[in-house]
């Protein structure tokens, strides 16, 4: 069994590629320079990718733009995060509020609670 051929729940892994534009979910954005965006439907994968690429910055901010770069085709072109970072600002807004809106719709769960209640004094 080659790389191409392993899948984890269903997902290919290793030397297997996804094509955006293929992939269940994605959507044709035009953009603001009057490119065309493909952008697909996100996996734990990507963000993983993403935050790699950021280079453990944790900067929210840097680990979008690495988002959209996993995440988006123009105009039928894989792009890098280095791209996002000179696109146009218009462009870049586009996509992020396509990405972000997509992949984190809801607010993050409040903090966990401590388990014990107890007030020892």
């Amino acid at each position: 069994m080659g790389p191409e051929e392993i899948s984890v729940n269903g997902v290919k892994i290793g030397g297997a590629t996804a094509k955006v534009g293929s992939e269940p979910g994605g959507r044709v954005v035009a953009l603001p320079s009057g490119k065309t965006a493909i952008v697909r439907r996100g996996f734990g994968r990507d963000l993983m990718r993403a935050q790699r690429a950021a280079g453990g910055s944790g900067d929210p901010g840097a680990v979008v733009f690495a988002l959209i770069a996993e995440l988006v085709e123009i105009d039928g072109a894989k792009i890098l995060y280095e791209d996002v970072l000179d696109m146009e600002l218009g462009d870049v807004l586009a996509l992020q509020a396509e990405v972000a809106g997509e992949n984190f719709q809801f607010p993050p769960p409040a903090p966990s609670q401590p388990l014990s209640t107890s007030d020892s004094r």
